[in-house]
């Protein structure tokens, strides 16, 4: 994906202007797409693997415990908390049978997968964002937080190699 300079400092001046604004506002501010935002972060915020990592890493995730799964669609942001259930492929979606969290996805759908790690309302966050091919978030998992409301150090170690092992697939 090729991004303009001018379109790369608007995104920029976004997230300067506005650090707290989800990325979905960040994209509709600057006339970008969420996978071009993510693009434009500093170094080392978001790293973007292709899409086929899709089950790879909604596997992983489902080992993890406890986890928030966000959908924003601009009108509403849905979090539901939770273990993310282990999914299988089954008439052409990827099925999660599992309470709360449960439904079916267009795993195909998946062009990108971001792993994100960026600070949001002055904490620490590591996400895991699925992105369609016109480059908007499908859905994001953010890694879950303890009693003192710091990330679950497990999450945080189990999200640094699913980034390391996926990014160690792609070809240069």
């Amino acid at each position: 994906m090729t991004i303009s300079p001018d379109l790369c400092a608007a995104i920029r001046a976004a997230l300067t202007d506005t650090p707290q604004a989800a990325l979905e506002d960040i994209a509709r501010s600057a006339g970008a797409s969420v996978a071009q935002v993510l693009a434009c972060l500093p170094e080392g915020e978001a790293t973007l693997v292709p899409g086929t990592c899709f089950q790879e890493a909604m596997a992983d995730i489902a080992g993890w415990g406890e986890i928030t799964l966000v959908i924003n669609t601009g009108d509403v942001i849905l979090e539901a908390k939770g273990a993310l259930p282990p999914g299988k492929v089954a008439q052409g979606y990827f099925n999660l049978h599992g309470k709360p969290i449960g439904g079916h996805i267009r795993a195909d759908a998946c062009a990108q997968v971001a792993l994100v790690a960026r600070p949001l309302f002055g904490m620490e966050t590591r996400s895991v964002q699925f992105l369609n091919g016109q480059g908007a978030c499908m859905f994001k998992i953010y890694l879950g937080r303890g009693a003192d409301r710091a990330l679950i150090p497990a999450q945080v170690a189990a999200f640094d190699a699913l980034r390391d092992r996926l990014t160690q697939q792609v070809p240069a």
